[in-house]
């Protein structure tokens, strides 16, 4: 059997697929990049088709710039961004053309009624994890009540990830991890939960069966070959959401590693045996045994280009990263005073779906490099009070592996190791997801026996930032009036429901 393995990765920003070969090495990406629709406050969609036109194109990519024989490839795993429901029909046509993203927060509306109308820490208790419009679950109940015609006709709802296999395979299936974000599976019993189905008045039965993560689920068939360039047969597996399957590839698996994962949104995250209950805490199947809690930040990475943009406008002129890091470290830890609070798409906690960002402390004094350090230092903050919540509840905090995009700032790293006072290890590894699903495709086919023991082997050397003593004292105060802020504002910004926006017609 041929060692080479196709990996893609649906993001929020772009569609990739890359050749990498059993042990581990990328031989090439291919990266098709996409937009976010926003077309009212807390709304972010994206089309579906628009996803399989761009997989399919990058997968001709790669293979011809790799000049790999589509042959050769022994199995294909795929992940992608979290929660956002696909309804295809009987014959898999799409009857929900704008997809809910993962930090859409347009279902509220649904969320309200059902703490309403049910027991809250019940459910909980259940799914694992608090209510909120995350959830794939409560997206697919904003579709029933707002597009009755499209819920009825679905035969499936899909997530992203789910929904490429379906094109490739012509196989509806799930994994866990993806189960365990729609508030509709039981972490207690590990199966979907008609009781949590109930509770949100969907469908089950439109839900896909559960796969483990690395099985096979189908073979590309001969139209999705014709369309991509594939062979026909191709062994494709159930995959993963994007987030467990960059732990996977981050080498993330195991106890007693806390991961600070800065993209696009910025997560902190552990590896436990059962979920962590708490109501600020969410939980996540992982595509090995066990689970995540994790708390997210939705404008966690992408806070720093919202910031570039903004003073890239004001001066008139192309702004980079590098020239906005040289500024802000002319400025002290604490920016004298001025607080950035970067909650502008809202967050997960029930009280603050609809927060929205601000900078707080402003004076006369402040220029423009303070701004530019205090986003940096709000979303450290953000994270040192989420660490603070995790210790309270018995996690040891005192090893954070932080990977992803943010690992470049310099600056934002020592900043983080300074609030957290917490050494900070840089991982090396770029690309974790597509890792991590090559890792999935090749343990589904026998190309490795232990996803885990092989995940962990694998972990990439990484780079320890230590904080500095005068700094992580200044920031402890910070830290201090950065919570006091943040409790003061909770449930300020009240819910934004469907009642206060024009609903989006699917054309």
């Amino acid at each position: 059997m041929s060692d080479r393995l196709l990996a893609i990765d649906i993001g929020t920003q772009s569609a990739r697929a890359a050749v990498v070969t059993a042990d581990g090495e990328i031989l090439g990406i291919a990266q098709i990049a996409h937009e976010v629709d926003r077309p009212h406050p807390s709304w972010a969609q994206q089309r579906a088709e628009q996803w399989w036109e761009e997989v399919c194109e990058a997968i001709r990519r790669v293979l011809h710039e790799t000049a790999v024989p589509a042959e050769t490839i022994a199995a294909i795993g795929t992940c992608g961004q979290m929660h956002g429901p696909v309804g295809i029909d009987e014959a898999g046509n799409v009857t929900t053309p704008w997809v809910q993203l993962w930090c859409d927060k347009r279902c509220q509306e649904q969320v309200s009624a059902v703490q309403s109308e049910r027991d809250e820490a019940e459910l909980a208790a259940r799914a694992g994890s608090p209510l909120n419009p995350a959830w794939t679950g409560l997206k697919v109940r904003w579709h029933k009540d707002h597009e009755p015609e499209a819920y009825r006709r679905a035969r499936w709802f899909l997530v992203p990830k789910d929904f490429i296999n379906y094109r490739l395979t012509g196989t509806a299936a799930g994994d866990p991890s993806e189960a365990s974000g729609s508030f509709l599976w039981d972490c207690r019993q590990e199966a979907y939960s008609p009781q949590l189905a109930d509770a949100l008045d969907v469908d089950l039965a439109k839900f896909a069966p559960v796969h483990r993560s690395h099985d096979v689920i189908g073979a590309v068939t001969h139209v999705a070959a014709e369309r991509t360039g594939l062979r026909a047969d191709t062994p494709v597996v159930a995959g993963g959401g994007d987030f467990p399957v960059s732990m996977l590839g981050f080498g993330i698996v195991g106890t007693g590693i806390t991961a600070d994962v800065t993209g696009t949104s910025t997560l902190l995250a552990t590896h436990t045996p059962k979920p962590l209950i708490d109501p600020t805490i969410q939980n996540l199947r992982h595509v090995v045994d066990g689970w995540i809690p994790f708390t997210i930040l939705d404008c966690g990475g992408v806070s720093m280009k919202w910031c570039r943009d903004l003073i890239r406008g004001a001066a008139g002129r192309d702004v980079d990263y590098d020239e906005l890091i040289a500024a802000a470290e002319t400025v002290p830890p604490g920016s004298d005073g001025l607080l950035f609070f970067p909650y502008m798409s809202g967050e997960r906690r029930r009280e603050n779906t609809a927060a929205r960002g601000g900078y707080f402390g402003l004076t006369l004094s402040h220029r423009a490099p303070h701004f530019t350090r205090a986003v940096m230092e709000g979303v450290a903050l953000a994270m040192g009070k989420d660490v603070r919540t995790f210790r309270q509840r018995g996690l040891r905090v005192d090893r954070i592996c932080s990977v992803g995009g943010g690992t470049r700032n310099a600056l934002w790293n020592q900043i983080k190791a300074d609030v957290l006072q917490c050494p900070l290890e840089l991982s090396e590894e770029p690309e974790a997801g597509l890792k991590g699903a090559a890792l999935l495709a090749a343990a589904g086919v026998g190309l490795i026996d232990d996803l885990a023991t092989t995940a962990r082997q694998r972990r990439a050397a990484a780079t320890a930032v230590r904080p500095q003593r005068a700094a992580a004292a200044a920031y402890q105060a910070v830290q201090e009036e950065f919570i006091r802020i943040y409790n003061h504002m909770l449930g300020f910004w009240p819910p934004v429901t469907d009642r206060q926006t024009t609903c989006v017609t699917n054309d």
